[in-house]
């Protein structure tokens, strides 16, 4: 697998840049007011799992403050629970306290374990008009998590960033959770291969939006960070006018994404999705050759530990 991925990488190709949504067209089977208000109808994201979003990434939040909110909740604490005492971690005695997973996992993956097991049921939907398998969101946005967290290792970008790339690419895609339905009940299927920017634009010519405009919006009523928001909503769109450590990021997501659809992970077996690798997400991200192969080496490993968190899919 991991030269097969590699073969993917393409030099010199220009990132997509295109705008963020329309008024409704001819054709369309919605329109944005009916978007907005299918947003409206979400519910909201409990407190505990915003005020665990709001320390993801902060250097100086503690374990203890993520056990305290943790136990807040104790749907949170019985997936945490299984996903550490999942086969992944190989543990001869099974884990029973919150205390206990802290000093296995550690706290770094502590945060991003209690995330997933926050948001596992919310990205569960099922969204076969993108071409995702049962339950394929939640599988493909783990996945994309856990290689972002590697794009973070491999480029040295810090211990925030692998908790805020993890973040992101968990998130990236929470948008076609709205747009899902109305294309479901309309019959399309949006056919992923081709240019990045094509996904947006089939989007557009059958919901008047996208998936990243309507991101933002669930980000903003979910009160999510900013700069997660920010990313969910610019993921496809690296704006030229971003700063380095934004476009640094995005490119992350991006990169990570391509590989898990490299992988085929969360998606049906015949739908074409955008898979290839190309030369500007690598350098954007601080990779050169040697980084870039280095990072192939350790997919097998992230996607084995993105496997592992899928168990809280089904607590």
């Amino acid at each position: 697998m991991s030269d097969d991925l590699f073969k993917r990488f393409r030099a010199g190709t220009t990132p997509d840049d295109d705008s963020g949504h329309e008024a409704r067209r001819a054709g369309a089977i919605v329109g944005e007011n009916e978007i907005l208000a299918a947003i409206a109808q979400l519910p909201a994201l409990s407190s505990v799992v915003k005020r665990i979003l709001d320390t993801v990434g902060h250097e100086n939040s503690s374990a203890a403050d993520l056990e305290a909110l943790v136990r807040q909740d104790m749907v949170i604490t019985g997936k945490l629970l299984k996903l550490v005492n999942s086969p992944f971690y190989g543990l001869r005695q099974p884990v029973s306290s919150i205390v206990q997973a802290v000093s296995i996992i550690g706290t770094s993956s502590l945060k991003s374990l209690v995330l997933a097991a926050s948001v596992s049921s919310v990205l569960s939907a099922e969204l076969a008009a993108y071409g995702f398998s049962d339950e394929g969101l939640w599988k493909n946005s783990i996945a994309t998590a856990h290689l972002a967290r590697e794009v973070a290792k491999v480029s040295d970008a810090g211990k925030a960033a692998e908790e805020e790339w993890f973040t992101a690419g968990l998130m990236r895609d929470v948008g076609m959770l709205v747009l899902g339905p109305f294309l479901h009940r309309s019959g399309a299927r949006l056919r992923r291969g081709g240019r990045e920017s094509d996904i947006l634009r089939r989007e557009r010519a059958l919901t008047a939006v996208d998936h990243c405009w309507v991101g933002d919006r669930v980000a903003e009523k979910w009160l999510l960070p900013k700069r997660l928001r920010f990313s969910i909503a610019r993921h496809h769109r690296i704006p030229t006018d971003a700063s380095a450590e934004d476009m640094r990021e995005l490119a992350a997501v991006r990169l990570a994404e391509r590989l898990a659809y490299a992988s085929r992970i969360g998606v049906v077996a015949d739908h074409p999705f955008d898979d290839h690798i190309d030369g500007t997400l690598v350098q954007a991200v601080g990779l050169d050759g040697d980084g870039f192969k280095a990072l192939i080496d350790r997919v097998p490993a992230a996607i084995a530990g993105a496997e592992s968190a899928l168990v809280v899919g089904d607590a």
